[in-house]
């Protein structure tokens, strides 16, 4: 494997510094020679001050990422359980990745965009309609099965990778519309 393999990364999620767009891939000298080709061609270079603090960055004790871990750890938890409690189901906690991809509950007759549309509208909460991450063989949504159709439209993601204050406030306005007392109940 080792001779096909590219391996990438970023500081992104790490380092909390997605906008930097800084970040590497590690491959065979075949692989990189084609990388950088596309790479000169397609993008910038990261300013001089966004490479000296990746320097930094990397040169992180284990204590830091180990405080990182608990921190999303708790984030998750802390969502994960807020969410369940409005009727969502969690079918897999993630453990690598700040992201809670949720199911509908089973009452909920909306699809997920017409879900995610009316949480913005009705809470100012924002998520993402689960349907952009599934693949269909079929460019028209008339000719999905009603299962595929169901299975395909009855997901959202949510990010945890927020400040305990947005993730509180968030929190209480999915209570309340869920529970009809900030407005039209979704399901």
């Amino acid at each position: 494997m080792q001779k096909r393999t590219i391996i990438t990364s970023s500081l992104s999620k790490s380092f909390s510094v997605t906008g930097w767009r800084i970040g590497w891939a590690i491959c065979p000298a075949y692989f990189a020679s084609a990388i950088r080709n596309i790479h000169v061609k397609i993008t910038d270079s990261a300013p001089a001050p966004f490479q000296e603090a990746a320097l930094t960055a990397l040169r992180s004790s284990p204590e830091y990422f180990d405080a990182l871990r608990q921190d999303y750890k708790s984030k998750r938890d802390y969502l994960a359980q807020v969410l369940t409690k409005v009727g969502f189901q969690v079918s897999v906690m993630p453990k690598g990745s700040f992201f809670l991809f949720m199911e509908l509950p089973r009452t909920c007759t909306l699809s997920d965009v017409d879900f995610v549309e009316e949480l913005i509208k009705q809470a100012g909460v924002v998520a993402v309609p689960g349907c952009v991450f599934f693949h269909t063989n079929s460019s028209k949504l008339e000719d999905l099965s009603l299962t595929a159709i169901s299975y395909h439209r009855r997901y959202i993601r949510f990010a945890f990778c927020k400040s305990e204050e947005t993730l509180a406030a968030a929190s209480q306005k999915l209570t309340e519309l869920i529970d009809g007392s900030g407005g039209l109940k979704l399901f």
